[in-house]
């Protein structure tokens, strides 16, 4: 969960910070947010996991502004460079908290964000699951060196899961509850409501 300690926040307070204004204080439309995100998470694990690829373009990053792929880079390289590669199960909670505050604060808790409805909070939590299922194992080095890549692959794997779990819980299922209330279910006694 993303839940650090206050003390434990202040390495990533920054570039979080800056990645969030980044998406949220620009013009771009929501899907370009989104791709901005995507690119964001993407190398944020892939350069965790010791991917040699992790700086490949991603998410339409060809189209994005040199400025926008500098900043994200750089903030992703950044909070990447401050956990612990060797302990990943230690750093777990590191990474999902940079991710989740990331996460959160484009969908509408910062204050330089609108609130997301149900469509941007779907396609976001795309892009995560996108992320997911497309990392891998990176074979490269000694058994010891692949051994612990597999464990970091294992704990990114874990940690995205939770994040869209979390979200979904915190964001999503209150929206739906509201909306059971205004509108009605989808079945009630046996019948399609409608």
């Amino acid at each position: 969960m993303p839940y650090l300690k206050l003390e434990d926040r202040t390495k990533f307070k920054n570039h979080i910070t800056e990645v969030v204004n980044l998406m949220t204080e620009n013009n771009t439309n929501l899907y370009n947010r989104g791709e901005h995100f995507g690119y964001f998470v993407n190398r944020l694990v892939r350069r965790f996991l010791g991917d040699p690829n992790y700086t490949h373009h991603s998410f339409n990053s060809m189209f994005f502004g040199e400025p926008v792929r500098k900043t994200l880079d750089h903030n992703a390289d950044s909070i990447a460079a401050n956990l612990q590669k060797s302990t990943p199960i230690e750093t777990a909670g590191d990474l999902n908290y940079a991710i989740s505050a990331v996460y959160w604060g484009v969908l509408g808790q910062s204050s330089h964000a609108t609130p997301a409805r149900y469509g941007v909070h779907a396609y976001y939590a795309g892009i995560l699951e996108k992320i997911r299922s497309t990392i891998d194992t990176v074979n490269v080095g000694n058994q010891s060196d692949m051994t612990v890549a597999f464990r970091r692959h294992i704990v990114i794997r874990g940690v995205l899961t939770h994040v869209l779990e979390e979200g979904y819980r915190r964001w999503v299922v209150p929206y739906e509850e509201t909306k059971i209330s205004e509108n009605g279910d989808v079945w009630a006694a046996g019948d399609l409501v409608g």
